[in-house]
């Protein structure tokens, strides 16, 4: 199905993912939002709206009062695109990488404002497999206790069982209650298109069960050559050790032929931040967003 061409702008339907993943093949992206996996199982809470500007691919949010646009996807005159969209919308460009903040720096025509809570970790897939020195003390010993204490089973998802997902994500959310928290009923959502779209998204699986139950997932997918992007990594809490465990076997399993592992941003919570900086990201993929300076 084609695309309208700005400054038209329609949904994004599955039947886009053909032309979003050849842009990608063809400029691979380093920030986590950019699978297309992300952007449909999240269109609803982004309100997303997809349009064609000289061979670019614009992604529109209009989940809030002021239009929110990604990064143009695809090859092409960013810089000329970008300011264009600006001054017709008056809105704003969230979670712009470094490239093309880099088209921006010396004009003083725009803002550039650093966005550190949508900043994605990125971990050595080798650290996170080893976890090697002292400074991993304390997972390995999580793991350790785990492993003395359990009996489990790790299981690779493929198209045929991934629908346990779902029965874990239910018996997650009655716990969180999902349905009044609305960060959490939104990645609900998401993961169910993750689950019924598993194939054609490419997406990668593990599972972990603990006395016959599901008890731990993960969600992942390759997002450039080099590294691996992990969408969804959930376990049951009451449980010691066991998003340690799942964490390092699914990187051990499914991740060996990366070098880089994308764990996304923390959103600014505070409990999420000091999760991901405890497994020593080797460095953060930076994000920006982008304005006219008179407004």
């Amino acid at each position: 199905m084609s695309i309208d061409i700005y400054p038209k702008f329609r949904e994004l339907k599955i039947s886009d993912a053909a032309v979003f993943d050849q842009a990608f093949k063809d400029r691979p992206p380093e920030i986590s939002e950019f699978t297309f996996t992300n952007l449909y199982s999240w269109r609803l809470a982004y309100s997303l709206r997809v349009s064609l500007f000289d061979g670019l691919i614009i992604l529109c949010s209009e989940s809030e009062s002021r239009k929110r646009f990604f990064n143009p996807v695809g090859k092409g005159d960013m810089k000329a695109a970008v300011e264009k969209i600006l001054k017709d919308s008056g809105g704003i460009f969230f979670r712009l990488p470094e490239e093309t903040r880099a088209l921006f720096a010396e004009d003083k025509r725009f803002r550039i404002e650093p966005d550190r809570d949508s900043g994605d970790y990125l971990y050595s897939a080798s650290d996170l497999t080893n976890l090697p020195g002292k400074k991993y003390d304390g997972k390995r010993n999580l793991i350790k206790r785990f492993k003395s204490e359990r009996a489990y089973e790790y299981i690779t998802l493929n198209a045929g069982n991934v629908a346990l997902c779902l029965d874990f994500e239910e018996a997650w959310c009655s716990l969180k209650n999902c349905d009044k928290v609305d960060g959490l009923s939104k990645e609900r959502l998401a993961i169910k298109d993750m689950v019924e779209n598993f194939p054609l998204f490419g997406l990668i699986g593990g599972a972990i069960q603990v006395n016959g139950v599901i008890s731990a997932v993960a969600l992942a997918q390759k997002l450039n050559p080099d590294t691996m992007v992990i969408h969804i990594l959930k376990a049951d809490s009451t449980i010691a050790g066991l998003y340690q465990t799942m964490l390092q076997e699914f990187i051990s399993r499914e991740g060996s032929s990366f070098r880089y592992v994308n764990m996304e941003q923390d959103l600014g919570i505070e409990g999420l931040r000091k999760a991901k900086l405890s497994y020593h990201p080797c460095s953060m993929v930076n994000k920006y967003a982008l304005s006219l300076a008179e407004q």
